[in-house]
């Protein structure tokens, strides 16, 4: 049963991203400009970094009681780290991954998926309590460097 509950989670979570991608790749293939083959857009590339981060934060929230791994550089903007830090004092919760710790066998299933404008969806499955969780995320990259500069609270 409890096999069943992950496919069925996994394929809700799945199936929410590709409808998000969907909706944010139509409105941009109608107004936004071509780019040449071979060539990112700005979105994709702010995706990537995006995830890029996300796999490390997770890889280290995973391993951090090893005392292995140092904590990757959190690339906030000064509002969006105070309110991750107020959020965090008071709820004993990292609101980047909307929990106390992460599992390592939910790294496979992390995705980013742009939403609108600035806006991202950073997604996963929470193998402790079996359930999809979705982090609506705003960033953006400045002189190539991924700035988040907001994130929802739970």
């Amino acid at each position: 049963m409890k096999k069943n509950m992950k496919s069925v989670l996994l394929a809700g979570l799945l199936l929410f991203a590709t409808l998000l991608t969907g909706s944010a790749t139509a409105r941009c293939a109608v107004t936004g400009p071509t780019k040449p083959k071979g060539s990112a857009s700005a979105t994709e590339q702010t995706r990537e970094a995006l995830e890029k981060f996300y796999m490390e934060y997770t890889r280290w929230m995973s391993a951090r009681f090893d005392g292995a791994t140092a904590i990757p550089a959190l690339p906030l903007d000064d509002a969006t780290r105070r309110k991750v830090g107020k959020s965090t004092a008071e709820t004993d919760g990292d609101p980047l991954i909307r929990a106390q710790d992460f599992n390592k066998r939910s790294l496979p299933t992390l995705t980013v998926t742009p939403i609108d404008g600035d806006w991202y969806a950073v997604a996963c499955l929470d193998t402790y309590e079996n359930r999809g969780v979705v982090i609506p995320v705003r960033t953006l990259l400045r002189q190539g460097q991924l700035a988040i500069t907001d994130v929802t609270l739970p």
